[in-house]
């Protein structure tokens, strides 16, 4: 099987795909639109399908939500969007992350591992540490 569908939102950030996970509720869409906000650009919100190319994932958006975002408090917004990129990192968001200094944790996806970073979605540094460790992603590539 080389194709995953997740309940999660996705965004490109300089070329590199990120894949929001969490729970209903935990801010995925909003942190989306956050990053946005700071010059991504949506893959898709709500399903993302992880596509198996060679050793790497990429992220597509399914046909009938192409270019829509939820925005709570305002209902569902067309925004730009593009298709076939490449994931570099997985954030997956917790409501209490309390760890000070986390290993290094990756998520498999189709086989493939994929950095992963676990932070409060919320959390008005959310935006930048995954700008940080995107960074640091590109600095061992």
């Amino acid at each position: 099987m080389n194709l995953k569908r997740m309940h999660s939102s996705s965004v490109v950030i300089d070329d590199n795909g990120v894949l929001i996970l969490g729970d209903s509720g935990s801010g995925k869409s909003d942190l989306a639109l956050r990053l946005i906000d700071n010059g991504a650009t949506l893959i898709s919100d709500d399903i993302s399908i992880c596509r198996k190319n060679s050793n790497n994932i990429y992220l597509h958006c399914p046909p009938e939500i192409k270019g829509l975002l939820e925005v709570r408090e305002i209902g569902i917004i067309t925004v730009p969007f593009v298709e076939r990129i490449k994931l570099r990192l997985v954030v997956s968001l917790k409501s209490k992350n309390n760890e000070r200094f986390p290993k290094d944790n990756s998520f498999r996806i189709l086989g493939i591992k994929i950095p992963l970073i676990i932070i409060e979605g919320k959390n008005s540094s959310a935006v930048a540490k995954i700008k940080v460790k995107l960074n640091e992603i590109r600095e061992t590539i």
